[in-house]
């Protein structure tokens, strides 16, 4: 744990001066109260109450006390660790439904992995683990615990194309043509389309439409076109 790591805990004890965090990981730790909100707290109780699941992010830890703070995390953070939290669970339950709690299996897997989402993580990519861990009678369910995992994700750029010549409009087609089925561009208004990637995977989709769009540059360049690319966050 260091500072700027962001947490998963419950609200233990509020008072006007101090909340007590129980974290995740069996740790406690604590907000003064300048660090829930930003500006001026009228009602404590309007952000944090007992039994509360609350998004905190580390503040400094001195000797061995940890501080967080609430108001530092922003809605895209608190998104993340929410969902990576209900992935946990879901899987947890999944894996206790199909194996049974405090299976043998599931204690192998905790041996080798840091948590069973992350066993599921690795299986999407190496499918041989599921063979390796998991009895033959309950592979078949695993596997569709991992596919549901398997989600497609989506990447998406704003482009901007202008060609003054007088057939520009057949030059823009050309430039658009592709035979990858996974991509899809949208006309917007004149000069400027959305093209949308859907990948497996994060990384691997990154590098891919970087080719694309060098791909759509470099024949943009050649029918005399200007060509700029933006990423949508």
């Amino acid at each position: 744990m260091k500072e700027g790591d962001l947490l998963l805990g419950t609200v233990e004890k509020v008072t006007n001066t101090i909340t007590i965090v129980k974290l995740d990981n069996g740790e406690e730790g604590t907000i003064v109260s300048s660090e829930i909100a930003p500006g001026r707290i009228k009602h404590m109780r309007q952000y944090v109450v007992p039994n509360k699941k609350i998004v905190c992010k580390v503040l400094d830890i001195v000797r061995n006390h940890i501080h967080l703070s609430l108001r530092r995390v922003n809605s895209k953070e608190k998104k993340e660790v929410l969902e990576k939290y209900k992935q946990a669970h879901a899987t947890d339950v999944a894996f206790n439904q199909i194996l049974g709690e405090k299976s043998k299996e599931e204690t192998k897997i905790l041996e080798d992995f840091e948590s069973l989402t992350n066993f599921i993580n690795s299986a999407k990519v190496d499918e041989s683990l599921i063979e390796k861990y998991i009895p033959i009678n309950s592979r078949v369910a695993i596997q569709k615990v991992v596919e549901k995992r398997r989600k497609k994700q989506e990447l998406k750029y704003k482009i901007q194309i202008k060609c003054l010549e007088s057939d520009g409009i057949k030059r823009i087609k050309e430039i658009f043509k592709t035979n990858n089925t996974d991509i899809n561009i949208t006309y917007i208004s004149a000069g400027n389309f959305k093209l949308k990637l859907t990948v497996d995977d994060f990384k691997q989709g990154k590098k891919k439409m970087a080719e694309i769009i060098e791909e759509f540059e470099s024949k943009s360049k050649k029918s005399n076109c200007e060509f700029l690319a933006t990423e949508e966050r």
